[in-house]
């Protein structure tokens, strides 16, 4: 099911670029810049296409894109995979729904959910030294889709998106401004700095409100958050404020939009910590079991009833949640949205990810 390719050592998850490349990291992030511009961007496809949900019953909504998101991480947590694929995988499903094939979607959740599975599958395809298998993506889906339909939607996903698939992530421009920092600032500072702004990025990726958001501004949020925590002994106020005068020279970024960001990964963070919120985040909560980390093997086979109008008893376990035919029709649309899941969750959205080495 997984083919063995060749791993690449310069993978995003290190936090600190390469020396040989340092020296180009302005003309980087200038190309990276034009790329967001021109051919990378996003804009709220839910707002502008309101008329084409109205028409059915139960569209596509917010929830059903932090649904997906989630279901990605835990795919790719299982498979010990990149989680910054998960944001390059949530990048052209965005832009997949903001083209005209993508609208149809907007009114099929069982579409809505193929076309996202497709595109963790492109993701992992390009950017990770292992490859998944059509048929894995067949069997993780239960049957409802087949290996047929996978390959025909990545095509159609490819077309959407012009084939653009190396686009800038928030986290690649946090790795590039981090360059920036001087010789003299120890490796484990910056790693910490890089830990705790990826961190950021992953809660912002399953937030609907930052579709649109460019991942400069994002990453610049991010790495400001995660700078203003850092103690002033570990990080001398005049190198941060040298870190934040360069990188606006090099990017003429507008300070009141990150600011902006900032704001708002700041208050998911709160959110986290608000118990009216919980049912929302509750699958994207780090998860404290220290058992779940030790299982050798994943049930991906649970389902859990989706519904926007009627709120679940927080009483109910999900070893009560339906695990009948995953035959679609209208009556299971919104169960079907929720992907196939590990209903004790041994990883999570938005835990503390750990750079691999």
């Amino acid at each position: 099911m997984v083919k063995t390719l060749k791993l690449d050592t310069s993978s995003i998850e290190y936090a600190i670029l390469p020396e040989h490349v340092k020296d180009d990291v302005p003309d980087r992030i200038s190309i990276m810049l034009i790329q967001e511009e021109n051919e990378y961007g996003c804009f709220d496809y839910l707002a502008a296409n309101e008329a084409v949900r109205k028409k059915v019953s139960k569209p596509v909504d917010e929830d059903c894109r932090v649904k997906m998101c989630e279901w990605c991480y835990q795919v790719v947590d299982f498979c010990k995979f990149r989680r910054e694929t998960v944001g390059i995988g949530m990048s052209y499903l965005d832009r997949y729904m903001c083209s005209s094939k993508g609208t149809k979607a907007l009114g099929d959740r069982k579409e809505y959910q193929l076309v996202a599975m497709t595109c963790l599958y492109i993701a992992i395809k390009l950017h990770e030294p292992l490859e998944m298998e059509t048929s894995l993506l067949a069997d993780l889906s239960r049957g409802c889709y087949t290996e047929m339909e996978f390959a025909n939607m990545e095509q159609n996903i490819l077309e959407a998106i012009d084939w653009r698939v190396s686009g800038p992530t928030p986290l690649a421009f946090v790795l590039h401004y981090l360059a920036f920092l001087p010789n003299i600032v120890p490796s484990p500072v910056m790693e910490a700095i890089f830990d705790y702004a990826r961190y950021q990025i992953e809660l912002g990726i399953a937030d609907h409100s930052f579709v649109k958001s460019k991942p400069s501004v994002v990453g610049m949020a991010a790495l400001l958050n995660a700078l203003e925590g850092m103690d002033s002994t570990l990080l001398p106020d005049r190198i941060h404020d040298r870190l934040l005068r360069t990188i606006i020279m090099y990017t003429s970024i507008d300070l009141d939009e990150v600011e902006i960001i900032q704001m708002r990964l700041s208050a998911i963070l709160f959110t986290l910590l608000d118990d009216s919120d919980v049912r929302k985040y509750e699958k994207l909560v780090e998860d404290s079991d220290e058992d779940d980390d030790d299982d050798d093997s994943v049930d991906l086979s649970d389902d859990e009833d989706y519904d926007d109008d009627v709120e679940s008893d927080d009483s109910e376990s999900d070893d009560e949640t339906s695990h009948e035919d995953y035959d679609y029709d209208d009556d299971e649309e919104e169960k079907n949205i929720s992907p196939p899941t590990n209903h004790r969750s041994p990883t999570s959205v938005m835990r503390k990810s750990k750079t691999r080495k």
